[in-house]
């Protein structure tokens, strides 16, 4: 199941260190004095990351770090279906046998219901089912054709929507997708899908508190549009949905060489989408794919072959570099951050009449 699957929870855990309430800070001659999440709580944000339990469990120079710069976390891999068994070196092969057994529907419900309910009052933000939509599907629902799909039915998002609602009523469900940062034909599709998805959703009143962006950037790839992004984002929030940044880094594979050179283009390609994204109230929480570049997907190939560098060089993807030193990319979301208009969130989500009937 994409349920609680990949990129699962905005966990919580980290929450009360955001700083909220406070005047708009004038970032200091030393910005090392304040953290990103300080920077970002006083502009009403939240500043998170993804991280491995190994990297909390080390207790060494990147967990301190971690734990200076971020006011939430979202496991990267440790809540995912497949990455979770019994026991070391047991293989868990319950999804295998639910589909054999022709249990999926049970079994994805008690998936659901299982995880959050065992997490209730802790968790902040679930990424239910995450990237259901598929623009390119001839499907008048825009859903993509995934295992739990093919087993149970276009009702399946529906109903794991349903599971995590009465598992904890208080969590925010997060619809979560990509491909939509750019200015290309297939992305103003799956802009259009997945805000259709979306309102039939809350048509069909199923459960959905916010709208999840990934935000994958790219340097040189794609043709930008403000007026695209910024449409997308005030469609989303006109219905009533809290909007947040997921995933956010950035390939650099058509960049330079240059360390210098590269690491500016990152930063400006990081400022450019985040000084539009800050001009909607709607979004909440800004969520980096890693903290540093030594833990980054992106450093590790998990991406697709065509991102990656053809000279052998490293990327640079995310603020800190591998030896956890700020780089351009942090001052970007440093200002971005400084400079964000001034917003309100409630610790828990919000109950608007229109969500649910």
């Amino acid at each position: 199941m994409q349920g609680m699957s990949r990129r699962a929870v905005l966990a919580g855990g980290l929450a009360a260190a955001a700083s909220v309430g406070h005047a708009a800070p004038l970032l200091a001659a030393d910005e090392s004095e304040q953290p990103l999440k300080d920077i970002a709580g006083a502009r009403g944000l939240r500043y998170g990351s993804t991280v491995m339990a190994s990297q909390l469990l080390s207790g060494d120079s990147f967990t301190n770090l971690l734990l200076q710069e971020v006011a939430a976390l979202v496991p990267e891999n440790e809540m995912k279906w497949l990455h979770m068994s019994t026991a070391p070196f047991h293989a868990d092969h319950r999804v295998a046998d639910c589909l054999v057994d022709k249990t999926a529907r049970t079994a994805m419900l008690r998936r659901v219901t299982d995880m959050v309910a065992r997490y209730r009052g802790r968790i902040d933000s679930w990424d239910v089912v995450n990237e259901p939509v598929d623009a390119a599907s001839e499907r008048a629902d825009h859903l993509r054709g995934d295992v739990f799909f093919k087993q149970i039915g276009p009702e399946y998002l529906a109903l794991a929507h349903a599971a995590a609602r009465a598992a904890d009523p208080e969590a925010r469900l997060v619809l979560n997708e990509c491909g939509v940062e750019y200015d290309t034909p297939d992305m103003d599709r799956k802009r259009a899908a997945i805000l259709d998805v979306i309102e039939s959703m809350r048509k069909h009143q199923v459960p959905v508190d916010a709208l999840g962006l990934q935000a994958h950037l790219s340097v040189g790839r794609y043709p930008f549009s403000e007026p695209k992004l910024r449409d997308y984002l005030r469609r989303a929030a006109s219905m009533g949905l809290e909007i947040q940044i997921t995933e956010l880094d950035c390939t650099d594979d058509l960049a330079p060489a240059d360390i210098a050179a590269r690491d500016q283009l990152v930063a400006d390609e990081y400022r450019r989408f985040l000084d539009v994204v800050f001009d909607e109230p709607a979004v909440k929480i800004v969520m980096t794919w890693g903290l540093s570049d030594r833990y980054s997907w992106i450093v590790r190939h998990e991406n697709t072959p065509d991102e990656r560098r053809s000279d052998g060089e490293e990327e640079r993807p995310l603020p800190f570099d591998r030896d956890l030193k700020r780089k351009p990319a942090w001052h970007a979301l440093a200002k971005a951050f400084a400079q964000a208009p001034r917003r309100e969130r409630a610790t828990r989500r919000e109950h608007p009449a229109s969500v649910e009937g």
